[in-house]
């Protein structure tokens, strides 16, 4: 499956020319062979927008929350990403993707009433053959899985244990558990392979780490800041 084919670039291909999570990033990941990995938010407007962070302080200088913002705003010049783009839109990605490369969705939390999840699933409806959802919200993942059970679904986890009890397992269904690879050791793969979940790992941002995640037989990487193949890295299916 393509999840698992190549590795996953974190926010898109991003350096000094292309912010992270624009459509720059995401066109040179696609220019480069990876697969893409991106967050989204709804905006106040309802539509369904790119973005990691709640706010953007961070990334454009602005106290101001993603979800607070409409289309009119993101689509002006007062929010612009450090490399000029306006901060995209998730059916902008979907246009310059398909049939290029994967793209693996964050959904980041919004409370319980669905919004998010209801807004993206408008956007993919019959794009499951390109397109992967992950969440640490296990209640979204459940949410699919009873909605779109078609995607291939994966719930996140910063820690060692996954803090989700077996009921809610039992909801999710996930397909992968994508781990911190700080916090990932051969003990949890092997848990998680009798499992039969593959394992993603993030954030890969050096040398050591990717030869952790081939140590480990990891079933792909979300990376950053390095070229994977410079390193000679193979994922587990081209050995």
């Amino acid at each position: 499956m393509w999840l698992y084919d190549r590795p996953i670039a974190h926010r898109g291909l991003h350096d000094n020319a292309n912010t992270e999570n624009s459509m720059g990033a995401f066109r040179n990941a696609i220019e480069k062979g990876y697969n893409i990995e991106t967050d989204v938010h709804i905006l106040k407007s309802g539509e369904v927008v790119i973005f990691h962070d709640f706010t953007l302080k961070r990334v454009c200088g602005k106290n101001v929350k993603i979800t607070d913002l409409t289309l009119d705003d993101i689509k002006g010049n007062d929010y612009l990403l450090p490399n000029g783009e306006h901060i995209p839109l998730l059916s902008e990605l979907l246009e310059i993707a398909e049939g290029k490369t994967g793209i693996l969705l964050e959904i980041k939390i919004n409370g319980f009433n669905y919004d998010v999840e209801k807004a993206v699933l408008e956007l993919i409806k019959g794009k499951e053959d390109f397109i992967a959802v992950q969440a640490f919200n296990p209640w979204t993942i459940a949410w699919f899985r009873q909605h779109a059970p078609e995607f291939t679904l994966g719930i996140l986890s910063d820690g060692i244990i996954l803090p989700v009890d077996k009921m809610m397992m039992k909801k999710m269904r996930p397909d992968f558990i994508a781990y911190n690879i700080k916090s990932i050791g051969k003990c949890t793969i092997k848990y998680i392979k009798k499992k039969n979940l593959k394992t993603l790992v993030w954030t890969v941002r050096k040398e050591e780490l990717f030869d952790k995640a081939v140590s480990i037989n990891v079933d792909n990487i979300i990376f950053e800041h390095l070229d994977p193949y410079k390193y000679g890295y193979h994922l587990p299916s081209e050995n």
